[in-house]
């Protein structure tokens, strides 16, 4: 507390959050539903948040592992914080009418919201399946990629077949976990308001604290704010595979996924993880 007083009292311009309005972020965020003074919070998709982050609009976000890889010069981490999942995931799938083996000059439908799920998807499809898709429209495909809540209605609506977790599959070729979101910060956000980074650093902690001392009660809250058609065992059973860390092997795992997003041709330099020191 003394810590987040002291950031407000000495910053004369907000700390701009991005928040992602996902089930996934339920336990970084539902304890700042309310607002928090010195901190001005902004929803979006992954895709819009990394291009707020680009153009310098916020300040920091949950965002996606690879904006980090694309524009890491302008960026910090927070660490010891990420939304990674060391089995599955059950938030990023490739839902198919086909197994994932069969789907070599098959339509399928990339993400519209995560750069990070999709370069994933298509590293798994030449490098662990050794199919190479052709990417269509949702009205022409035979499998989509779908990330967030719609991922979670998508998987038990009995519309596909077959149903694969990402990081599940990530996790069984490499025996790591994935990290999808890393909290991003841009380093003139850190020059200019250090304080109130670190001071947001401690509430992220301390709302994953809360969280996971009483999941139904946070989820209450977030529900209240965002309302979900999912049942609430399944919204409970989400967070079960869901892992908030960032270990070594989170980074080992990390620097693998660019190392072959580079060699892909995804990334044109090989990221450094730089991380803020607390």
């Amino acid at each position: 507390m003394e810590l987040y007083n002291d950031a407000v009292m000495n910053s004369t311009k907000p700390l701009r959050v991005g928040r992602l309005p996902f089930l996934v972020c339920a336990p970084f965020f539902h304890s700042t539903l309310k607002g928090l003074e010195g901190f001005e919070f902004q929803d979006g998709v992954p895709r819009f948040l990394n291009a707020e982050l680009q153009a310098g609009r916020i300040d920091c976000a949950p965002s996606s592992s690879f904006e980090y890889g694309l524009n890491f010069e302008s960026y910090q981490l927070m660490p010891g914080i990420s939304t990674s999942s060391r089995m599955e995931m059950k938030s990023v799938l490739l839902l198919s009418q086909l197994p994932w083996e069969d789907l070599n000059g098959q339509p399928v439908t990339l993400s519209p919201d995560s750069a990070t799920s999709n370069v994933l998807f298509q590293i798994l499809c030449e490098q662990r399946f050794h199919v190479l898709p052709k990417f269509a429209s949702a009205n022409d495909c035979v499998a989509q990629v779908y990330i967030g809540d719609r991922a979670l209605q998508e998987s038990i609506s009995g519309h596909w077949k077959f149903r694969y977790d990402l990081a599940d599959v990530w996790a069984k070729w490499q025996g790591l976990p994935f990290s999808f979101g890393l909290w991003i910060v841009r380093r003139e956000a850190l020059a200019q308001k250090p304080d109130l980074v670190r001071a947001f650093h401690a509430q992220l902690l301390q709302s994953l604290a809360e969280f996971r001392s009483d999941p139904g009660k946070a989820l209450d809250v977030w529900t209240a704010v965002y309302p979900s058609i999912l049942p609430r065992p399944l919204m409970l059973q989400f967070y079960e595979t869901a892992d908030y860390s960032f270990s070594q092997d989170h980074v080992y795992s990390l620097d693998l996924f660019y190392q072959l997003a580079y060699e892909g041709g995804f990334l044109k330099s090989l990221p450094k993880l730089d991380f803020i020191e607390m």
